[in-house]
């Protein structure tokens, strides 16, 4: 009873987030309505389908991770589990721990061992941070070679963001020995602060838990390799609705230009904890292709691409998380993997 009514209240607080941030940008979403009406539709039609079709490949990255561990999940499912764990992490502070807690939930509930549901949100995180690492390299070889000066802030979002993973990457790659004694000399000085005493079983665990994902990783490497190449495929698909957003404003302009602001738009949405990126999307999206000559289209380029990529996903997430939440399930049965991979049957 308590967990559904966890399930409840969290179902609420999403569906009242997103109208809350839809009443706070009226104004904004409006606007972008309105320029619609100067637009070729067919066009536009194209970039809005791209975007979806583009969430179903960033699905993939699930389906590839559940097949090799002998599961089988409805294809509907795994898009509306990815477009709603995307949402998730660009709607709320701290996004990024909410999706891995939503596809925890997910998972667990579809009868996926604890481990094994870890192990899928991790390396869609890691494959989403490397891939999107690679698009924004891709941004300053191409600032470099063309000679163009990019808004500083993307610079210092980049430099930040490679620090804070080369950290995690340092800190993960310690001995078990290591970080064991690094999170007691934690836990003695909170201790210490606030003037009492906790057990250590949560260093056992979390010590334990990075272990045994590290293990993983290390014994998957073909899959991280095959999973950043879905990623990039993805955020190039989401490049690409953006193309097409400019050509429906009349607009001729190449891919690596666009594919350039795009990678500065997502390093910099990163380290930005308001909803939706609070404008920063739009803003870097405008900052790049200005200084790339595409000219005025470029904000109303950059409103329509946000409105179609996140304002108008974000209520169909909601939507998608009470039905993933609260549907029926049949616990998916784990496939015995022998000589020849079978395929596991889908129960879902």
């Amino acid at each position: 009873m308590g967990v559904h009514r966890w399930k409840l209240i969290t179902s609420v607080f999403i569906s009242l987030a997103v109208i809350a941030l839809a009443i706070a940008n009226r104004a904004w979403i409006a606007e972008a309505f309105s320029l619609l009406n100067d637009a070729k539709p067919g066009w536009l039609f194209a970039a809005f389908v791209l975007i979806a079709l583009s969430y179903l490949i960033s699905a993939q990255v699930f389906n590839i991770v559940l097949h090799s561990l002998g599961y089988r999940m409805n294809l509907l499912r795994l898009w509306a589990t990815a477009l709603t764990a995307i949402i998730i992490s660009q709607s709320v502070p701290a996004g990024g721990v909410g999706s891995y807690a939503f596809l925890m939930s997910n998972f667990n509930r579809r009868g996926i061992r604890a481990g094994e549901s870890a192990l899928i949100a991790s390396l869609e995180t890691l494959s989403y941070v490397v891939a999107m690492l690679l698009i924004f390299s891709f941004s300053l070889g191409y600032f470099a070679w063309h000679g163009l000066r990019a808004a500083g802030a993307s610079y210092l979002a980049g430099l930040i963001g490679l620090s804070v993973i080369g950290l995690a990457i340092f800190i993960l790659t310690r001995s078990e020995e290591t970080l064991r004694r690094w999170l007691s000399s934690l836990q003695d000085r909170v201790a210490h602060l606030f003037g009492q005493r906790w057990k250590s079983t949560w260093i056992d665990r979390i010590v334990a838990d990075l272990v045994r994902a590290r293990s993983l990783l290390i014994h998957r490497r073909r899959d991280v390799i095959l999973l950043v190449l879905v990623q990039l495929t993805a955020l190039s698909g989401h490049s690409l609705a953006m193309l097409l957003v400019l050509h429906a404003l009349g607009t001729d302009v190449t891919f690596a230009v666009v594919l350039s602001a795009f990678g500065v738009a997502l390093v910099t949405s990163t380290f930005n904890v308001l909803p939706g990126g609070g404008g920063t999307v739009e803003a870097a999206l405008v900052a790049v292709l200005s200084q790339m000559g595409v000219g005025p289209a470029a904000v109303p380029a950059a409103i329509i691409f946000r409105l179609f990529n996140y304002w108008l996903a974000a209520p169909i997430a909601a939507i998608c998380y009470y039905w993933l939440m609260h549907e029926p399930v049949t616990p998916l049965v784990q496939a015995k993997l022998s000589r020849g991979q079978r395929e596991a049957p889908s129960h879902d």
